[in-house]
C-alpha cells in the first residue's frame, strides 16, 4: 500500500479527526474572547523611556552659578560611566536639571543604579543645594478631562476640584490626576511703612511675631490616677481675621497694637505665578486624568463617567457651577476598533466573495472562517504571559493588515485540495494529499514572510520601536495560520464534493455563476495567459530589461520629488491645541491679553468655516484656555462630532486669523498626536558667541521656508533686572550685602515666614509692601532700609542700582555649553527631513567653515529617522539573507531563490507607484510595509517554482514545463494576490481621519502585491528560461574548454508560425 493510501503524520491525523480539528479552533477562539478584556487598550504604544533625570534645587539667584556647581560636577562624575549615549542639563536661577540618555540597546536600571552611585560620591556640592532626585524619566499621556466652570470664585472652584480628585483617585483604574489652572493659596500680609515706622516696627519684626503667636500646637499631658488633662498652649492661625487678630506691640497707655491695624491681610491666591483658567468663556478650573504604562484607558474613561455622573446627579455641586466631561481619550481607541472591525468584516467579505466565485462555496467558507481563529489565538498570544502587548494604534493596525495576508496560506491548501479532489475523486486520501502537495512551499512561504516581520518587530530607536509594534501582531497571525491551514482547513474539507453537476433552477444559480467565472478563468488561462507567457519565453530578455526600465524610472520618483517622504508622519488627534511662549521682557498681562486674543481668533475661526460649508451655529464644543506662568499659556479646543470641518483645516484656519501677537516668541497651533517639535537642530561649541550667532543665521533661514512655524530658541538674552551694590555709605552705616538683599526681598518679593497645612492645602504666610508700592523701578528707588539701630534711611543713600540682564537658563550637552533652535513643521508642505536636507546642502557647509570650532547636531525627528534607517537597514538585509536561506532549502539551489528574489525590487516599484496614484507621502509605516512586502510577494513565485521543478523531472521540454507550471498555478497565484489586496482594499477606500495615517502602509502592501503578481506571472518564468541559457552556456564553455561534447544541454524548442 502506497503511502498515499495510508497516509500517516500530523497532517493526515487532524484531517481524519474533526473533532479534534474543531476543539482545536473552537479553544483558542474561546481563549481569545476572553483575553481580549484583559488587554489594556491605549490611544497610541507608550514612548519608550530611555534616561534618567537628576534634578537639583539650588536658589543661587544665578544659573551660571547653578551651572558651575551643580551641572558640570555631575557631567564629570558620569564621564565615566557605561551605556550612557548623551548627557544634556538646563540650569537656572532656583537649580539644575540633568537628563542621562542612555544607548538604545542598555538596561536603563544598571544605568541608573550607576548614575545613583556616581552622584552620591559627589561630596562639593554648594551648602544650601537640596539633595537631588534621581528617577527614570516618566511619560504620562492624557486620558480624560473635566471641566468645572461657571460664575464663582476661584476658591469655591478648586473646593470642587480638589473633592472631585479625590472621588476619582478612589477608583481603581485611576492613578494619575492634575488639576488645571490651580493656583497656590496664600495669606498676604501687605505692611503699611508709615505705621511700621510709627511704631518702630521692621519686617523682621513681624516676621517673628507671626512664627511665635501662629505656631503648630504644641502639647503635653497632666495625668493621674484618676484623669488625663491636655494642656496645649500655642495656636496655628488659619483665616484672615485670626491672623489679624495677633497682637504686635503695647503701647505705653496700654492698648495693644494687633497685626490688622498695621497691615491689610488677604487671604487670596499667590500672584507670583500667573494663573488663569476659562471654558467657553466662563470662569473655571480643568481636572485631568492621566495614564501611565499600566493603565487602561477606557476603563478609566468608564470609571470617571461614572463618578461625574454622581456629582452630577447629587446636591453636591453648586447651582452655579456646571461640570462636564470633554476631551475623551478612549475616542481614538475606540475609533480604531471601529475602523478595525469595519475593514475586517468588509475584508472578509470581499474575501469570501473572490473564494466563492473561483473555487467552492463551501472552500470559501472555511478559508474565511480561519480568521476568528487567526485573530482571536493572537489576542491570547497578546496577554501579559506571553508578548504583554495592548490594543492601540499600532496594533489594531497590525490586524488590519494582517487580515489581507493570512488567508493566502489558507487559499493555496484550499486551491489544492479543490484541484485534487476534482482530479483524484472526493476522498480523504485526496484531501490529504492535496494539503501535502502544497505543504512545504506554503510553510516556507509563510517563514520567509515571517522573517521579514520579525525584523520589524525589533527596528531600534523610540519611533522605530512604538511603529514596529504591528510587525509583532502580524509575525503572531502568520504563524496561527500554518496551524489552521495545515492541521484545521483539511479537516473541514474532508467531505467536500468537487462533482456535483450544476442544474438549472433558481436554487442553482450560485452554482451556474461560479461556473462561469471559473470557464472565463479557464479561457483567461488559456486563450492570454499562455500565449504571453510563450512570447516572455521567446522575448525573455526584452522582457527583463522593460522591467529593468521600468524599474529604474520608479525608483527615482522619491529622489525628484515625484513621491514625497516624510519619515515620521502626522498622527491625528482628537483636539487642537495652541500653545504660546511670551519674549522673556513680556509681562503676565500681555500673556493674558494674547490668549484672549487667540481665543477670539478661534471664534472667528470657526465662524468663517462655517459660512464655507453653510454650518448653522457653532461647531466648536469646549474652548479651554489655560495659563499656568507668567510667559506661557494654551488654549485647547475640541469639535463636536457633527462638526462639518476636520480638526487639520481648522488649524490651518486658525493660524492664519492669530498670525503672531504681539510680544509672542512661539506660536505653535496643531492638531495632531504629541506635543514636541518635530524639527530640532542642537549647536555646541567652547564659545558661547558662537554658538548665538551661528544659531541666529539657522533661525533667520528656516523662517524663510514654507510650512516652518512655532520657531524657538534659547539663546535670548534673558531678563531684565536691577543690581543693588552697597556705597560705601552704607557699608559705613553697618549693612552687609546679606541684610540688604532680604529687605529687598521681603519689602517687593514678599517673605514666607511661615507654611502651615489647611485641609489639602499648603498656605503659604508671605509678607511684603501693598501691590500699589511695588509696581515700578521708581517704588524701588524710593523704598526705605532699616539699619540695625532702628533708623530708616533711603535705599538710594545705601546702594547703588545699576540695571542688567541676567541669562535666564544655560544648557550644556556632551559637555559643552549649547543652544537649539525648534520649529514645527506642516509635513504637508515640507518634512522635517526635507528641511534638514535643504540645510545641510546650503547654510551647514557655510557655517562650519566660519567657525571652526563649531559642532552641528539635527536631533528630533532628524536624529531618530538616522537612527530607525540605519537599524531597518541592517535588519532588511538580514532578511533577505534569511528569505534566500528559507528559499533555498526547499527548493535545493542556489540560484532559483535568486530568480524568486526578483519580485523583491518590482514589489517596491508597484509600492511607489500606488502612493504617486493615490498622491500619498512615503513615511515609514510606507517603509514597514515595503519591508513586509519582501517577505510576502516571493510566496506566489515560490508556489510556480516548485510546480517547475516537481514537472521538470517528469520531461526534458523546458518550455512546456514553465508554460504548465504558470498555467497550473495561475489559479492560485491569482487568488493569493487578489485576496490579499481584497482584504486592504476596504482600509485603501476609507476616508475617515484615523484612517489616513495607516493607509500608506495598506497601499504599499496592496498595489506592491498587484505589481508582484504581474512579476510572477511573467518576469519570473522569463528568468527560469534565462537561467537555463546560462546553464547552457557554461555547458558549451566546459565542452569547448574540455574538447569533450556538451552533456544534458537542454534546448527550448521551435516553434513555427504561419
Amino acid at each position: 500500500m502506497t503511502a498515499v493510501n495510508n497516509p500517516r503524520g500530523v497532517i493526515a491525523w487532524f484531517a481524519g479527526n474533526s473533532v479534534a480539528a474543531n476543539l482545536l479552533m473552537l479553544s483558542i477562539i474561546f481563549l481569545g474572547i476572553m483575553s481580549f478584556n484583559q488587554l489594556r487598550k491605549e490611544a497610541f504604544p507608550p514612548w519608550p523611556t530611555d534616561s534618567i533625570t537628576i534634578s537639583m534645587t539650588y536658589d543661587s539667584g544665578d544659573a551660571k552659578l547653578s551651572e558651575e556647581g551643580i551641572a558640570i560636577k555631575i557631567e564629570e562624575a558620569l564621564a565615566t560611566v557605561q551605556g550612557i549615549k548623551r548627557i544634556s542639563s538646563t540650569s537656572n536661577a532656583t537649580g539644575s536639571r540633568i537628563t542621562v540618555e542612555a544607548l538604545s540597546d542598555y538596561d536603563l536600571d544598571i544605568l541608573l543604579r550607576d548614575v545613583k552611585a556616581k552622584v552620591d560620591a559627589i561630596y562639593n556640592f554648594p551648602a544650601e543645594a537640596e539633595k537631588p532626585v534621581i528617577d527614570k524619566l516618566t511619560n504620562l499621556q492624557h486620558a480624560y478631562s473635566v471641566k468645572i466652570f461657571g460664575e464663582s470664585d476661584r476658591s469655591a472652584l478648586q473646593a470642587i476640584a480638589e473633592r472631585l480628585k479625590v472621588d476619582l483617585l478612589a477608583q481603581p483604574a485611576i492613578s494619575n490626576v492634575e488639576i488645571k489652572g490651580k493656583a497656590e493659596p496664600m495669606m498676604s500680609i501687605e505692611l503699611d511703612e508709615q505705621k511700621l515706622q510709627a511704631y518702630q516696627l521692621s519686617f523682621t519684626d513681624i516676621a517673628n511675631v507671626v512664627n511665635n503667636e501662629s505656631s503648630s500646637a504644641i502639647s503635653t499631658s497632666l495625668r493621674n490616677e484618676n484623669k488625663v488633662v491636655r494642656l496645649k498652649v500655642s495656636e496655628q492661625a488659619y483665616r484672615q481675621k485670626e491672623f489679624a487678630n495677633i497682637p504686635l506691640v503695647t503701647l505705653a497707655d496700654g492698648s495693644l497694637i494687633k497685626l490688622g491695624d498695621v497691615a491689610k491681610i488677604n487671604d487670596d491666591f499667590a500672584d507670583d505665578v500667573f494663573v488663569v483658567g476659562r471654558y467657553n468663556g466662563q470662569p473655571g478650573i480643568g481636572v485631568e486624568i492621566k495614564v501611565d504604562e499600566h493603565g487602561d484607558v477606557l476603563k478609566i474613561v468608564e470609571q470617571a463617567d461614572k463618578v461625574v455622573a454622581k456629582w452630577q446627579e447629587s446636591a453636591l455641586l453648586p447651582q452655579n457651577m456646571t461640570m462636564e466631561t470633554w476631551n475623551d481619550g478612549g475616542t481614538l481607541i475606540r475609533d480604531r476598533l471601529a475602523l478595525l472591525i469595519k475593514n475586517a468584516l468588509s475584508g472578509i467579505a470581499l474575501v469570501f466573495l473572490v473564494l466563492a466565485l473561483f473555487l467552492n462555496l463551501r472552500v470559501a467558507f472555511w478559508v474565511t472562517a480561519g480568521l476568528p481563529f487567526i485573530f482571536c489565538g493572537t489576542l491570547f498570544f497578546m496577554t501579559g504571559s506571553f508578548t504583554g502587548m495592548t490594543i492601540n494604534e499600532m496594533t489594531t493596525f497590525g490586524f488590519i493588515l494582517a487580515l489581507g495576508i493570512v488567508v493566502d496560506d489558507a487559499v493555496v491548501v484550499g486551491e489544492s485540495i479543490y484541484a485534487t479532489r476534482k482530479s483524484q475523486g472526493d476522498t480523504l486520501n485526496s484531501t490529504i494529499a492535496g494539503t501535502q502537495k502544497v505543504a512545504v512551499p506554503t510553510i516556507f512561504g509563510v517563514l520567509t514572510t515571517v522573517a521579514t516581520f520579525i525584523a520589524l518587530a525589533n527596528v531600534e530607536g523610540g519611533m522605530g520601536h512604538v511603529y514596529s509594534q504591528f510587525a509583532v501582531i502580524v509575525t503572531i497571525c502568520l504563524l496561527l495560520s500554518v496551524v489552521e491551514s495545515k492541521l484545521i482547513l483539511p479537516s473541514h474539507l474532508a467531505h467536500l464534493d468537487t462533482h456535483r453537476q450544476v442544474k438549472s433552477g433558481l436554487t442553482n444559480l450560485w452554482p451556474r455563476i461560479q461556473a462561469k467565472a471559473d470557464q472565463s478563468l479557464q479561457w483567461f488561462n488559456d486563450r492570454v495567459y499562455k500565449p504571453a507567457i510563450e512570447k516572455a519565453i521567446s522575448y525573455r530578455y526584452a522582457v527583463m530589461f522593460a522591467f529593468i526600465a521600468v524599474f529604474i524610472l520608479v525608483i527615482g520618483m522619491p529622489q525628484n520629488g515625484g513621491v514625497r517622504v516624510a519619515f515620521f508622519p502626522e498622527i491625528p488627534g482628537s483636539v487642537i491645541q495652541a500653545s504660546i511662549t511670551m519674549q522673556n521682557d513680556a509681562s503676565f498681562g500681555q500673556t493674558d491679553k494674547n490668549l484672549r486674543l487667540l481665543e477670539q481668533a478661534a471664534k472667528s475661526a470657526d465662524e468663517q468655516l462655517a459660512d464655507k460649508y453653510n454650518w448653522q451655529g457653532s461647531a466648536i464644543d469646549t474652548i479651554e484656555v489655560i495659563g499656568e506662568s507668567d510667559l506661557s499659556g494654551a488654549i485647547i479646543i475640541e469639535l463636536t462630532d457633527s462638526a462639518p470641518y476636520g480638526l487639520s483645516e481648522f488649524a490651518r484656519v486658525w493660524k492664519a486669523i492669530a498670525k503672531k501677537p504681539e510680544g509672542v516668541r512661539k506660536l505653535d497651533i496643531r492638531s495632531g498626536f504629541g506635543g514636541q517639535d518635530n524639527f530640532k537642530v542642537e549647536l555646541k561649541a567652547w564659545n558661547t558667541d558662537t554658538i548665538r550667532a551661528a544659531g541666529q543665521e539657522i533661525k533667520s533661514a528656516i523662517s524663510q521656508i514654507g510650512g516652518v512655524s512655532g520657531i524657538d530658541d534659547n539663546f535670548d538674552s534673558g531678563q531684565a533686572q536691577l543690581r543693588f551694590t552697597l556705597t560705601e555709605q552704607g557699608l559705613s552705616l553697618g549693612l552687609t550685602t546679606q541684610g540688604l538683599s532680604r529687605q529687598v526681598l521681603q519689602a517687593f518679593g514678599g517673605e514666607i515666614v511661615q507654611r502651615y497645612q489647611r485641609g489639602k492645602d499648603e498656605v503659604k504666610v508671605r509678607i511684603r509692601y501693598p501691590e500699589s508700592e511695588r509696581q515700578t523701578v521708581n517704588d524701588v528707588m524710593k523704598a526705605n532700609i532699616r539699619l540695625d539701630n532702628g533708623q530708616v534711611v533711603p535705599l538710594s543713600v545705601v546702594a547703588k542700582v545699576t540695571s542688567e540682564y541676567q541669562q535666564n537658563d544655560m544648557t550644556r550637552i556632551s559637555g559643552l555649553p549649547a543652544v537649539y533652535v525648534s520649529a514645527r513643521v506642516d509635513k504637508d508642505i515640507i518634512s522635517s527631513n526635507e528641511l534638514v536636507g535643504e540645510l545641510q546642502k546650503s547654510l551647514v557647509p557655510e557655517l562650519e567653515n566660519r567657525y571652526p570650532d563649531l559642532a552641528i547636531h539635527f536631533a528630533g525627528e532628524a536624529e531618530e529617522q538616522q537612527e530607525t534607517a540605519s537599524s531597518m537597514t541592517r535588519l532588511f538585509i538580514m532578511a533577505m539573507a534569511a528569505i534566500y536561506i528559507l528559499l533555498a532549502i526547499p527548493l535545493r539551489s542556489y540560484v532559483q531563490p535568486l530568480i524568486i528574489m526578483t519580485a523583491i525590487p518590482f514589489g517596491l516599484v508597484g509600492a511607489i507607484l500606488g502612493h504617486w496614484l493615490n498622491d500619498m507621502v512615503l513615511s515609514i509605516l510606507s517603509f514597514n510595509g515595503i519591508v513586509a512586502l519582501s517577505g510576502v510577494v516571493v510566496n506566489d513565485s515560490l508556489l510556480l517554482v516548485s510546480r517547475f521543478n516537481a514537472l521538470k523531472e517528469k520531461t526534458n521540454n523546458l518550455h512546456d514545463a514553465i508554460v504548465q507550471a504558470c498555467t497550473g498555478r495561475l489559479r492560485a497565484v491569482l487568488l493569493t494576490s487578489i485576496t490579499t489586496y481584497a482584504g486592504l482594499m476596504p482600509l485603501l477606500g476609507e476616508t475617515s481621519a484615523q484612517a489616513q495615517f495607516i493607509i500608506p502602509a495598506a497601499a504599499s502592501l496592496g498595489y506592491g502585491i498587484l505589481f508582484a503578481t504581474v512579476i510572477t506571472l511573467i518576469l519570473v518564468p522569463s528568468l527560469l528560461m534565462m537561467h537555463q541559457d546560462a546553464i547552457n552556456l557554461m555547458r558549451k564553455l566546459t565542452a569547448h574548454i574540455t574538447g569533450k561534447p556538451a552533456q544534458g544541454e537542454v534546448h527550448e524548442p521551435q516553434h513555427i508560425t504561419g
